[in-house]
């Protein structure tokens, strides 16, 4: 990407200045598929064709070992028994390493999404990991087992009671403290997900092992890591167990849920202060940016608020910023349904940050046995329009971005002189004139990446564009 990803070529300047960013390094925008619940191996066999639709990365199910139960519940995926093995219900370590293998042939890198904050609730609420049980099945079958080991020794266990803090749920948010050292519960009596012990100076046994998981997921192939409850750590211990070699040479991202940006609580609680304590090589969800556009695409507000939300403290860095239009948690968890968009409005959301400059924007498609919502994020990362949409981001990679038009119900830009997008959310067409002068190249075609019979060409110092209701357009120079 250009400077710093500048979502546009003048305001950009403003922001940084406004908002004390300096120059960056170039970063990864790369479209990013989210493989929610695929088996490790339906990946693999998916290689050719998730790069044909130009993912240049997927994030896949926690690579750990966790429980395989009757129906693989999305859920168990993020209740860790042991991180010295890849055991679960996407698959075993031999499948994951062909599934990185298959994915590399095609130039496309493979993302792990690391749970490390706390352990299974399991066996009534035990703390010590992985149980007798799973010990003795190590035992029993060593061959198998050895085979699956990422590193360590499975004669020994690898958490004790010492290494969780005292048992307690969160209650209230607001609070770092309770976030970082309590338990995440769920509802009638749960007892919660006992809490790894990150918080003691010099006792650095649970970090030593997770910077040992992050290591062998690294030398395994993996480049990039999803830190799944960021908040629930904190700062310094990310920074210990994800080393400079590991996160200069990775993608490294944190899901730190937020209800806004700058004027909201939790973002100046837990994602300011991940994004100000820890080096550029640290990026976050932008839920920032999420919200806004949740909000922005609603009925009575201004598709215009979303022009410039990175000047408006809605909106995260470009160059650190995973953009995403609905992720795992959202339709999965009741507290969060509230950010699901309209079908359409989806759609539209998907043109807007995959036709935008800055962050990396991420695909969600729900591979798993549970099928939130009658299945309708199934098999969502092949949608046609969508790798349409995708193809328009990697060909206007590197292109900064100028807004032309903006209002209640339209957002016109360009990306440089190649590329012409432009959202309507409203229900009827709407015509916006600009003035062309130094901004297109005339007398060439650009035709639309969403209906190939759309074409606009340019002649004259000024172009009326028209920008049908519900649509997008996306127009590249040929």
């Amino acid at each position: 990407m250009t400077q710093a990803s500048r979502f546009f070529r003048s305001a950009y300047s403003l922001a940084l200045a406004l908002l004390s960013f300096g120059a960056a390094p170039p970063a990864s925008a790369e479209v990013i598929l989210h493989a929610f619940g695929w088996k490790y191996e339906d990946v693999g066999l998916n290689a050719q064709a998730i790069a044909d639709a130009g993912y240049k990365a997927v994030l896949v199910s926690p690579p750990l070992k966790s429980e395989r139960s009757a129906g693989c519940p999305w859920y168990k995926h993020y209740q860790p028994q042991d991180f010295r093995v890849i055991d679960n219900c996407a698959g075993n370590k031999q499948q994951f390493a062909a599934m990185v293998k298959a994915l590399k042939s095609k130039g496309v890198r493979v993302y792990a999404d690391i749970v490390v904050n706390h352990m299974a609730n399991e066996r009534n609420n035990a703390t010590s990991f992985p149980g007798d049980e799973i010990l003795s099945e190590y035992r029993s079958d060593p061959v198998y087992w050895n085979n699956q080991k990422l590193y360590g020794d499975l004669g020994n266990g690898l958490f004790s009671p010492q290494d969780f803090h005292a048992e307690a749920c969160i209650h209230d948010y607001s609070n770092p403290d309770s976030v970082i050292k309590h338990r995440i519960c769920g509802t009638g009596g749960d007892r919660g997900l006992p809490d790894l012990k990150d918080t003691i100076p010099d006792q650095n046994w649970v970090l030593d092992q997770r910077k040992q998981y992050i290591r062998a997921l690294f030398d395994l192939g993996v480049r990039g890591f999803r830190l799944d409850a960021a908040k629930h750590m904190p700062v310094g211990a990310i920074r210990y167990f994800v080393p400079d070699e590991i996160a200069n040479k990775s993608h490294v991202f944190a899901e730190t849920i937020t209800w806004g940006g700058i004027n909201d609580g939790e973002y100046n609680l837990y994602l300011k202060p991940y994004l100000e304590s820890l080096p550029v090589s640290f990026s976050a969800y932008d839920f920032p940016l999420l919200n806004e556009m949740k909000r922005a695409f609603g009925p009575g507000s201004r598709l215009s608020d979303i022009a410039n939300p990175y000047a408006t403290g809605n909106a995260l860095e470009p160059r650190r910023a995973i953009t995403v239009v609905v992720t795992h948690d959202i339709p999965y968890n009741s507290g969060f349904r509230s950010l699901i968009f309209d079908p359409k409005d989806e759609e539209l959301a998907y043109a807007y940050i995959l036709g935008r400059d800055g962050g990396a924007p991420m695909v969600f498609d729900d591979g798993s046995s549970w099928k939130t919502d009658g299945g309708r994020w199934v098999g969502a990362w092949k949608n046609e329009r969508l790798k349409k949409m995708i193809f328009f981001h990697n060909r206007m990679q590197g292109k900064w971005m100028e807004v032309l038009f903006a209002d209640d119900c339209v957002l016109l830009w360009r990306r440089e002189e190649d590329g012409i997008a432009g959202i309507n959310k409203c229900g009827f067409a709407k015509d916006v004139t600009v003035d062309t002068r130094g901004k297109f190249r005339w007398n060439r075609t650009y035709r639309d990446r969403l209906d190939a019979s759309n074409t606009v060409r340019i002649s004259s110092e000024s172009f009326t564009f028209n920008l049908p209701g519900r649509d997008a357009r996306l127009w590249y120079v040929e």
